[in-house]
């Protein structure tokens, strides 16, 4: 037992944290690990057509390492992103028109602009990235309704540069070349 203690000592703390709660890749950059699904289920008018339901909520841990920033997603339900762990984090937002803005996740005690949770509200693009000095933020993510990967789009640098042509600074920053 002692032996496990000194290996996990020597682990960075974001692969500890990867193992411990067994964390997954994620397409968008940084892991994820779902820890709620509700057993809440519904259908608006719009779903009854198809048929299609909706999970009522969602909650997950996103793990974004200092050397890796997210890249533009956005989703058909809001995010409440809460600070868990580690350094400051940095989210972006550009909203259907063209509005960019930003505001940053992380202890109040430690980084005076930074909030406890950030609302990214449903169909505005965002992306994330560690602030200088954090070697990792670890959040959990609250999504309602729950996250559907079908619900996921990633941004194409080519559609976000000609819809917002006047971030292509701030776009080129977050998309994977």
């Amino acid at each position: 037992m002692a032996r496990e203690t000194v290996e996990t000592r020597n682990e960075s703390g974001f692969q500890q944290l990867v193992d411990m709660y067994n964390l997954q890749k994620h397409p968008e950059g940084g892991w994820y690990g779902e820890t709620f699904r509700s057993s809440v289920r519904f259908q608006t008018t719009e779903d009854k057509k198809d048929g299609t339901e909706h999970t009522a909520a969602t909650v997950c841990y996103y793990l974004l390492p200092e050397d890796v920033r997210s890249t533009w997603r956005k989703l058909t339900s809001d995010e409440i992103w809460l600070y868990q762990d580690g350094g400051c984090l940095k989210i972006h937002m550009i909203d259907a028109n063209g509005i960019y803005s930003s505001a940053i996740l992380g202890s109040t005690l430690e980084h005076r602009e930074a909030k406890y949770e950030v609302l990214v509200p449903a169909g505005v693009w965002g992306a994330a990235e560690v602030l200088q000095g954090g070697e990792f933020t670890l959040i959990s993510c609250v999504v309602a309704p729950g996250f559907d990967w079908k619900c996921l789009e990633l941004g194409e640098e080519e559609e976000l540069m000609t819809s917002f042509p006047h971030l292509s600074s701030i776009i080129k920053s977050f998309c994977k070349h």
